[in-house]
């Protein structure tokens, strides 16, 4: 890690984009104090805020091979994480119409307990998580995952736009979490780069 710390944006990022975890974990230390405070003017529920964390992380690492050519990575990453918190804001506008109309009828939703749990216990939730994925969804996710591509190798593989590609492993990563929370777990911010190497193997 005390390596990266002489590197300029340019090397850090063009590292990233090969692929190295670690240049991911110092980048992930450096930008969350200022990612999250952008978004918690969206949000002020902390799991809200650590969602939309989790997300523009998880972009930023399958768009790495696109890293070393961005020119301004604050603005390039504020604007990730303005989408992503607009697009949340809209589903739970929708949701709440939803818990409204089940109000009525006198239903009330299920709450889920949440809790923070060890890497081995996710890795085993996120094995049977897998296992309930669509089959295209699934073959996507094992490729980045087992054999290590990156999305543009995967979109050449399958004769997919590598677009597809990214957004099917995003969903995936969503599949998951609703996963471990349906299971009472939740993924911590604190643990996703450690996760990434169960997540998107890069070897």
């Amino acid at each position: 890690m005390a390596g990266f710390e002489k590197y300029d944006e340019y090397e850090l990022l063009k590292s990233i984009s090969d692929g190295d975890e670690e240049a991911f974990t110092l980048f992930f230390r450096q930008h969350y104090p200022r990612l999250k405070a952008g978004i918690s003017r969206f949000f002020k529920d902390p799991a809200l805020i650590e969602d939309a964390l989790q997300e523009v992380f998880i972009r930023v690492w399958l768009n790495r091979d696109q890293l070393s050519q961005i020119e301004n990575i604050t603005a390039w990453t504020n604007t990730i994480a303005s989408r992503i918190c607009i697009n949340q804001i809209e589903k739970d506008l929708i949701r709440q119409k939803h818990l409204s109309a089940l109000h009525q009828q006198g239903i009330e939703a299920p709450v889920v307990p949440i809790e923070r749990v060890a890497v081995r216990e996710i890795n085993r939730l996120v094995t049977e998580a897998v296992h309930l994925m669509p089959a295209s969804r699934k073959q996507i996710y094992l490729m980045s995952r087992s054999e290590g591509l990156k999305p543009a190798q995967i979109a050449e593989s399958l004769n997919l736009s590598v677009n597809t590609v990214r957004n099917m492993l995003v969903t995936a990563l969503k599949d998951i979490r609703h996963y471990l929370r349906s299971h009472g777990h939740t993924l911590s911010l604190t643990l996703l780069p450690a996760l990434f190497s169960i997540f998107f193997h890069s070897e």
